[in-house]
C-alpha cells in the first residue's frame, strides 16, 4: 500500500500537465483531492457534455444563503483535470477537506499577518530567493512554460517541507488550518482502510508537509469531534476568468486565466498562435497590424527568452515584443491586451439538470425563451417595447433589478418616441447566490419581484422611496404590487 501526495498550485496549467503525467506513470485506484466534501454528489457532472469551464462549487447554507462558498475551477486547474482522470478511468474519487457544514460554524479569523500571506501564497518567499518579484512570475518560468517537469512533485514537497518548518516555527497554524488537514488525514486513513492499493493525493502545495506528516488518529479526531454541522447544499454555477484572476480578489486568483488556457490548450508554436490573436484584437479595434508586425514579434519574444535564459517565450517577453514591435512602444492599446486575451472574458456553462431552486429553473427557462443569453462580456442592448418579446425582455430586466440583481443596467437610447429602451448587460457569477437568496419570495421572478417589492414599500415611510418603486415597479409589469405601493403612498 502506498500514499502519493502530489503538491499542486491551483489553476496552475504547469501543475496540471504534470500531475497527468504522474497520475498516468502511477496509476493510482483511488484519487483524493482537496476541496469540501459536499463536492462529491456533483462530481459526476463534470464529465457531463454540457460542463463547459470556467465553473464553481458552489457550496451555501440552507438556513442562511448569505453563508456561501465559491470553488472555482478552470479547463486548466490540475483538480479540474484529476477529475477528469478519475472519471474516465473508472477509478474512485472524493475530496477531502473539511466540509463546509463544519466549516460554516467556525470564528471567521479575522487577523492577519505577514505570515498569512505566506500561508495564502507560499511560493512567494521561494520566488524572492530566486531573484523574482513575485511568485506568478516564478511558478510560470519553472512549471507553467515547462512540458517535462516529471520530477517536479518531489521538489515541491522537499520545499515546502523546509518552508513550513520555518513559518510555523515563527507562528503557529491557525485554528481552521489545523482542523481542515486533520480531516484529510482522516480520508485518507479511511482510504488506507478500504484496502485500496495506490492512493493518489491531490492537494495546495502548502498541505503537503501535514498530510505526509505521521500524525495519531486520535489527536486529529479529538481535535474535529467538538465540531457542530449545518446543514449545506452544493451545486455547479458559471464562472468567469474575470473572478479567477488575482484582481478579482479571490485568494487563489492568478494574473492571467486567459494566457494560461492558452498553455494548456496549445501544444506546439504557444507564441505564434498568441500573437496571432493579439494582431487580430487590434485589428478589431482599429490598429493596423500586418503580417509582418507578428512575425517580427514572434522574434523578438524568442530573442529576449534566450537572453533572459528561459526555456521559452513568458507573457513578460510576448508582451515587451508586443510594445516593442506592434505598437511602437505606445503602452496604452496594452490594457486592452491584458483584459480581452490575457484575463479573458469567458463565462462557463453548467449543464441543465445540475441542481438548482425553482426560481433559478424559471429564470434559466426565460433566458432561452427570450434569447437572452448571460455572457461575461459588456454588451450593449436596445428594445423596441412595441415587439412583445423585446417588451418580455424589459419586464425580466426590471424585475431582477428590483430584488439588487442588475444585470441589466438601463441607459439612454437614441431615437424619436418613447418605445426604444436601451441596456447595458454585464453578468456576475455572484447573482446566483442572490437569485437563490430571493427563492424565499418566490418560484418565478414576477412572483420574487412582486413579493420583494411589497415587503419594502410595507417597511418603507419615506414618500420619496415609495414613489420610485412603484415607478418601478409598474414598469416591471407588477400590477399586485403596484396596487398595494399606491395604498402605501395614500397611507
Amino acid at each position: 500500500m502506498s500514499i502519493h501526495v502530489f503538491g499542486i498550485r491551483h489553476h496552475g496549467a504547469g501543475s496540471a500537465r504534470s500531475l497527468l503525467q504522474a497520475l498516468t506513470a502511477l496509476q493510482p485506484d483511488a484519487l483524493l483531492i482537496e476541496g469540501a466534501t459536499e463536492m462529491d454528489d456533483i462530481i459526476p457532472l463534470v464529465a457531463h457534455e454540457q460542463m463547459q469551464p470556467p465553473v464553481a462549487a458552489l457550496i451555501y447554507s440552507a438556513d442562511d444563503n448569505n453563508r456561501a462558498v465559491y470553488y472555482p475551477f478552470a479547463l486548466f486547474s490540475p483538480e479540474w483535470q484529476a477529475l477528469h482522470y478519475a472519471l474516465a478511468q473508472k477509478i474512485p474519487v472524493q475530496f477531502m477537506d473539511l466540509p463546509m457544514s463544519l466549516q460554516f460554524g467556525l470564528e471567521t479569523e479575522t487577523e492577519t499577518s505577514d505570515i498569512d500571506d505566506i500561508r495564502r501564497d507560499p511560493l512567494s518567499l521561494l520566488a524572492q530567493t530566486a531573484g523574482f518579484d513575485d511568485s506568478e512570475r516564478w511558478w510560470s518560468y519553472l512549471v507553467e512554460e515547462r512540458r517535462d517537469a516529471t520530477e517536479l512533485f518531489a521538489a515541491i514537497a522537499e520545499a515546502m517541507t523546509a518552508l513550513r518548518a520555518e513559518v510555523d516555527s515563527e507562528n503557529p497554524e491557525k485554528p481552521r488550518e489545523l482542523l481542515r488537514e486533520a480531516h484529510m488525514r482522516k480520508i485518507i486513513r479511511a482510504a488506507e482502510k478500504q484496502g485500496y492499493e495506490r492512493i493518489a493525493v491531490v492537494c495546495g502545495a502548502w498541505h503537503v508537509p501535514a498530510l505526509q506528516a505521521k500524525i495519531p488518529a486520535k489527536q486529529d479526531n479529538d481535535l474535529l469531534k467538538s465540531l457542530v454541522k449545518t446543514k449545506t447544499v452544493a451545486t455547479w454555477i458559471p464562472w468567469t476568468y474575470d473572478r479567477l484572476s488575482l484582481t478579482s480578489g479571490y485568494g487563489a486568483g492568478i494574473v492571467s486565466p486567459n494566457w494560461y488556457h492558452h498553455l494548456w490548450q496549445q501544444q506546439d508554436q504557444i507564441v505564434s498562435h498568441w500573437l496571432t490573436q493579439v494582431a487580430r484584437l487590434f485589428r478589431d479595434n482599429g490598429i493596423d497590424i500586418s503580417s509582418a508586425h507578428v512575425i517580427e514579434s514572434v522574434r523578438l519574444a524568442e530573442a529576449l527568452a534566450a537572453m533572459r535564459s528561459r526555456p521559452l517565450p513568458s507573457l513578460d517577453e510576448v508582451n515587451d515584443a508586443v510594445q516593442s514591435v506592434m505598437l511602437c512602444a505606445d503602452p496604452l492599446p496594452m490594457q486592452l491586451i491584458h483584459k480581452q486575451l490575457i484575463i479573458g472574458e469567458r463565462l462557463g456553462h453548467v449543464p441543465d439538470d445540475a441542481p438548482m431552486t425553482p426560481l433559478q429553473k424559471d429564470l434559466a427557462a426565460q433566458q432561452k425563451r427570450l434569447r437572452l443569453t448571460p455572457t461575461a462580456t459588456r454588451t450593449e442592448l436596445v428594445l423596441d417595447l412595441r415587439k412583445d418579446t423585446d417588451l418580455q425582455r424589459s419586464y425580466l430586466l426590471r424585475q431582477l433589478h428590483l430584488w439588487n440583481i442588475d444585470w441589466g443596467v438601463s441607459d439612454y437610447a437614441r431615437g424619436k418616441g418613447t418605445f426604444k429602451a436601451a441596456w447595458r448587460l454585464n453578468w456576475m457569477p455572484e447573482y446566483v447566490i442572490r437569485i437563490i437568496e430571493a427563492g424565499q419570495w418566490g418560484n418565478t421572478v414576477s412572483d420574487a419581484a412582486s413579493a420583494y417589492t411589497i415587503h419594502e414599500a410595507r417597511q418603507t415611510t419615506q414618500l420619496e422611496a415609495l414613489t420610485k418603486l412603484a415607478q418601478d415597479a409598474l414598469f416591471a409589469n407588477l400590477d399586485t404590487a403596484v396596487d398595494v405601493l399606491i395604498d402605501c403612498i395614500q397611507t
